[in-house]
């Protein structure tokens, strides 16, 4: 199945799922009306109010691993067996939750490996010369870094819950599913995040346009709910389009496996 098939897919497949987009959405409107008190520009620097920022957005995270335990179940069920019952929901996030935070964990440890070598890269390069060459050439490795991490990384977590496997065995699964198909997975996540901006982008025109009328507090809680049923569908998509991608890529290499 090529990229533009797992899509179309992915799309229809979400429709059979809007349970799940719902929990989704009901758990975004709740964050993004939380934010709206929060991000408040005239309480910015309150003491209190960071602290109840950092303690808000640590519960929020805590709480998204289990959903996203979840939701990667019922996707799961339903690429398998076309069915899926949302009873499982609570099952499967609390099935994956420690794992799944683990590898989060993991991560964070490679972003921050990733991240440190590239400014003593950087930092090199700026030694050289600072002129705009060398910024660009920067930007460039810095840019194309980025992207190669992100591709290396995009399946571990399907494989985590796709083939039940411990945190890291899903990671050293997960990226040599990725660099033994590279390009595909590089496709399939750019025309996912073309489709996803292009999407955000209207509907966040379309919002600023209707809002403009309205009183500020009000436009806020309108662009909360609005960005929270965009972020509940658009990922949802995009989970189902890798885990169908995940799915027949290592099928494949399975395959090719047994034959050699």
């Amino acid at each position: 199945m090529g990229i533009v098939e797992t899509i179309k897919k992915a799309f229809g497949s979400v429709s059979k799922l809007m349970n799940v987009v719902m929990i989704f959405f009901l758990f975004n409107a709740i964050v993004g009306l939380i934010s709206v008190p929060i991000t408040n520009p005239d309480r910015a620097g309150n003491p209190a109010v960071i602290a109840i920022s950092v303690i808000s957005s640590l519960l929020f995270f805590l709480m998204f691993i289990f959903l996203q335990g979840g939701a990667l179940g019922m996707v799961k069920d339903q690429i398998k067996t076309g069915a899926f019952s949302i009873n499982n929901f609570a099952d499967y996030g609390k099935k994956y939750y420690v794992r799944i935070f683990v590898l989060l964990l993991m991560y964070l440890l490679i972003a921050i490996g990733v991240v440190l070598l590239l400014s003593l890269i950087s930092a090199g390069i700026l030694l050289l010369g600072d002129n705009a060459f060398s910024r660009g050439l920067v930007a460039a490795i810095v840019s194309l870094a980025a992207i190669g991490a992100i591709t290396f990384l995009i399946y571990p977590i399907y494989s985590l819950v796709a083939d039940d496997l411990g945190s890291f065995d899903a990671l050293k699964k997960g990226v040599a599913v990725a660099k033994d198909n590279f390009m595909k997975t590089l496709g399939l996540f750019l025309v996912m995040l073309i489709i996803s901006v292009t999407i955000s982008l209207i509907v966040g025109f379309i919002i600023g346009i209707i809002t403009v009328p309205l009183g500020q507090t009000f436009s806020q809680i309108v662009i909360a709910i609005v960005n929270a049923a965009v972020q509940s569908y658009i990922p949802l998509v995009m989970m189902v389009a890798f885990m169908s991608f995940y799915m027949i890529l290592n099928t494949s290499n399975t395959s090719s496996s047994q034959k050699q």
